[in-house]
């Protein structure tokens, strides 16, 4: 993304103090995510699975997410066109056939290198625990090919005139989300995790629609295995400012922008490690889909699995710990209370249990040394008792 780079030099000054003890940081946009997402409002009136959810979507977001509006502006006529109706079906043979949202996405979209270029950085494969390798190669094979369409669709309607026509903004909104990100946050998440990873970037992408609702967004996390074996993280995020003036971007909330930066790098720190141990968890699977729980976890984020309802736990757990790290002691505060509200009923249990891990970290190197200990919080309690910590909730 060299070009891109030179238009935003001129920023680095303005977000530098962000993260002045790494330069792995960095916040930009992605081509080939705000390619997939335009397809993706093209693609909406042709869907079988959640399409009037898609349809509300471009309805809501247009009228204050300027890019969604620009890119309808230019591109509406586009909506019968192979890659709308390719789109349609992705999406839903992912979610019919793969039980997968279009988070699922973001990481091959990291893996192609970046548009107007073709190829990969390193060899992409879709994999879901939940499902078989055949499965697994199936959606790996689906997904190449749909890129492959991608990219020459990119090309073919001149996608890079639309950024050049859009730069201004697109400039705007990395320099607004830049000013909310906490100093050093990056090494206090590698102190509290213990490893680290070779980059984190922040993509804005002020083209994926999500309806603004109390200033919440949505953030996608992916990551990118170099061939080096090096890894590269990111976290994609939406709007979650109502943008209703000149000089507004959608990022300009500080609270959010720190949550959703924090909270998607986390998960790559957590996912790997709870997937490790899905043979551990199984007296929890029961639990989980025989309480309260499971619909309560579907209400709060679409979280209706038991693994994810347990690395959602331990990345929150890990945002209150990152804050704490940095003597951010208010945000700790504010995150147990937002949290807890949102029905990670473990959180309490976790904060206590993690205690043992901060006070000897000789013996537990890393968070993923660890994890099993974390683990038999979930283990280890019943149906009364999760019904229970919900009610308290209500």
């Amino acid at each position: 993304m060299k070009k891109i780079f030179v238009v935003f030099v001129s920023l680095a000054s303005t977000f530098a103090f962000s993260q002045k003890n790494t330069s792995k940081f960095s916040v930009t946009y992605n081509k080939n995510v705000e390619t997939y997402f335009l397809a993706e409002i093209l693609s909406a009136e042709h869907r079988k699975t959640n399409k009037d959810f898609e349809l509300y979507k471009i309805k809501e977001c247009s009228v204050y997410q300027p890019i969604v509006k620009n890119a309808l502006a230019k591109y509406n006529h586009l909506k019968n066109s192979d890659i709308a109706i390719l789109t349609a079906k992705l999406n839903d043979a992912l979610i019919e056939k793969f039980g997968s949202g279009n988070d699922f996405l973001m990481k091959p979209l990291m893996y192609h290198k970046e548009f107007p270029a073709t190829g990969w950085i390193n060899e992409y494969q879709f994999d879901n625990n939940n499902l078989t390798k055949e499965q697994n190669k199936e959606a790996t094979d689906l997904i190449r090919n749909y890129l492959s369409e991608l990219s020459k669709f990119y090309k073919q309607e001149n996608l890079e005139q639309f950024f050049k026509e859009n730069k201004d903004f697109y400039a705007g909104g990395i320099n607004e989300y830049s000013k909310q990100i906490p100093a050093g946050f990056t090494n206090a998440m590698e102190q509290f995790y213990g490893e680290s990873f070779n980059t984190y970037t922040i993509l804005i992408s002020p083209i994926m629609m999500w309806p603004i609702d109390n200033n919440e967004g949505r953030g996608i996390g992916a990551d990118v295995l170099l061939k080096t074996g090096k890894k590269n993280i990111y976290e994609i995020a939406s709007p979650f400012v109502k943008v209703e003036k000149q000089g507004q971007f959608g990022y300009d909330n500080q609270f959010q922008a720190r949550f959703l930066s924090v909270h998607e790098f986390g998960h790559s720190f957590v996912n790997k490690e709870v997937y490790k141990y899905k043979d551990n968890l199984k007296k929890f699977k029961d639990l989980f889909e025989n309480s309260e729980l499971k619909e309560a976890m579907i209400k709060t984020g679409g979280y209706g699995d038991y693994q994810t309802c347990v690395a959602e736990h331990l990345v929150r757990l890990g945002e209150i710990q990152t804050a704490r790290r940095q003597k951010d002691f208010e945000r700790a505060k504010k995150l147990e209370a937002y949290h807890l509200k949102e029905n990670f009923i473990f959180l309490p249990q976790l904060e206590e249990k993690i205690k043992e891990y901060n006070a000897d970290r000789k013996k537990y190197k890393t968070f993923g040394d660890f994890v099993p200990q974390l683990l038999e919080v979930f283990e280890n309690t019943d149906i009364e008792s999760i019904n229970n910590m919900l009610a308290q909730n209500k």
